[in-house]
């Protein structure tokens, strides 16, 4: 390598050429005038022989045939570095709206039109847990290249790591990024983390869009606007109230601070319901319903009990049933606005069986009229005055008159079926601490009373005897 090292500061002579590296030592070169045609092709007459003997000096890179490049023949390139490639993050389709740092992709998408601009303005994007919200390609490092004298050329060097996991996120063995929690995904401060209890610090509006929450407990500062949804599956605590046109569906506890008003507005909870009050909007509440002020002009059903007894206590207008107790402190109005309050109302259970009553008493009408045409049809075919045809159709009369009656049968037991489940609910009691106006129908399972004149309490609605029965308490 003594004369490669003597080269290395200098030119060196090939022959009639000099040949000079370049400064950096990434190229070999000899200068020439690109007119100069004799030189070149003197230069390519010898450019074996030239090769030959750069190749015994040592010299890395030489070419297998000479570059004529402005006025400089390159007889040598160094091999450059290969550069590192940095980590990189991979979020799936779902969670693009989280996408913040040109370090983090998506994989390719096709654009889908949305006709629902709260659904397309969705900024709140969930995890289950354990699913998967991306991949993360781990940094490749770089590899060193080599200069024409022979020596590593370093690659630069690699990025720092440029973001964080949060504690409810991991890596698995494939490299998928998991939420080890259910909760909203967010990217702050290159650190991507799940938050399964989240704060909406405003409306939900179309700053926010639809909300589908997945996590522990939601909590909205603000209102919810017209025609937009929130859906839940975890707590949801609302501090304003909503518009109308608006759906909330909770698959957990719900509490509302404000109020929940519209007729087109839908409440759905599988847990508790805490509500400081309810304007004409529709209820489906599975476990309890507690009204902190008033249930007015609703359509309400709640599998569990009913208690309004804090704050104002008001119960008027609209349709309210209740599987469970009901305790108010009013129900109805001074204006006798018409109210229909049923407790130990079982809907699938009432409803069935109601029909089948209904059923009961349409067969029971058939039968008689079917009843009335064989007797009619019995006595003509004694006394010999029933043509074939009219045999034919009184043969008729008789297979729909069994048809009849065995269908009246299997009604009769589905209502003994009923009566027995509806039997559990019979303790019910609606319980009234201060006033029940009239105009008010109070229901205990299938049994209905309405009260036609003013009752102070405190008093409970009971059924005794079949009969709703009212008792002080």
């Amino acid at each position: 390598m003594s004369d490669n090292n003597e080269i290395k500061q200098e030119e060196i002579w090939i022959g009639d050429f000099l040949i000079k590296p370049s400064s950096d030592k990434t190229i070999l070169y000899l200068e020439v005038d690109p007119s100069d045609s004799e030189f070149i092709d003197n230069f390519k007459k010898n450019w074996e022989k030239i090769k030959t003997d750069l190749k015994t000096k040592n010299f890395f890179g030489i070419l297998d045939e000479p570059e004529l490049i402005n006025n400089k023949i390159i007889i040598a390139k160094a091999t450059p570095p290969k550069p590192p490639i940095p980590e990189k993050i991979e979020l799936f389709k779902k969670f693009v709206c989280v996408l913040k740092d040109e370090k983090l992709s998506t994989p390719e998408k096709e654009e889908t039109k949305r006709e629902d601009l709260r659904e397309a303005y969705q900024t709140i994007i969930c995890a289950e847990k354990d699913e998967s919200i991306g991949k993360w390609y781990p940094p490749v490092p770089g590899v060193a290249g080599v200069n024409i004298f022979g020596e590593p050329i370093e690659p630069p060097e690699i990025d720092e790591t440029f973001f964080t996991l949060g504690n409810n996120l991991y890596i698995d063995e494939n490299n998928f990024i998991r939420a080890k929690e259910a909760g909203v995904i967010l990217i702050e401060n290159n650190k991507i983390e799940i938050y399964p209890e989240y704060t909406i610090k405003g409306d939900v509006d179309f700053s926010v869009g639809n909300v589908n929450f997945i996590g522990k407990k939601l909590i909205i500062k603000g209102d919810i606007k017209f025609g937009f949804k929130v859906k839940a599956k975890g707590d949801v605590e609302l501090e304003g109230g909503t518009e109308n046109k608006v759906l909330i569906d909770v698959e957990g506890n719900f509490k509302c601070n404000g109020i929940i008003r519209g007729e087109n507005t839908k409440l759905k909870v599988k847990g508790t319901a805490e509500l400081k009050g309810v304007e004409y909007a529709k209820l489906e509440i599975e476990g309890d319903l507690v009204i902190d002020s008033y249930l007015i002009f609703s359509d309400t059903y709640v599998m569990g009990d009913i208690l309004a007894t804090s704050g104002k206590g008001i119960i008027y207008g609209g349709s309210i049933k209740c599987s469970g107790n009901i305790e108010a402190k009013i129900l109805g109005n001074e204006s006798q606005t018409p109210t229909q309050i049923l407790a130990g109302y079982k809907a699938n259970i009432i409803e069935s069986y109601l029909k089948c009553i209904q059923k009961e008493i349409l067969f029971k009408e058939s039968l008689k009229k079917l009843k009335v045409g064989l007797e009619l049809g019995e006595k003509l075919k004694k006394e010999g005055r029933l043509t074939k045809e009219k045999e034919g159709i009184l043969e008729k009369i008789k297979d729909q008159f069994q048809k009849h009656l065995d269908e009246l049968d299997k009604i009769r037991a589905a209502i003994t079926d009923l009566k027995k489940q509806i039997t559990v609910f019979k303790n019910k009691i609606i319980k009234v601490l201060e006033v029940v106006y009239p105009g008010v129908i109070v229901g205990i399972t299938d049994k209905i009373y309405t009260v036609s004149e003013e009752k102070r309490g405190p008093l409970i609605f009971y059924l005794e005897s079949e009969i709703i029965q009212i008792k002080t308490d």
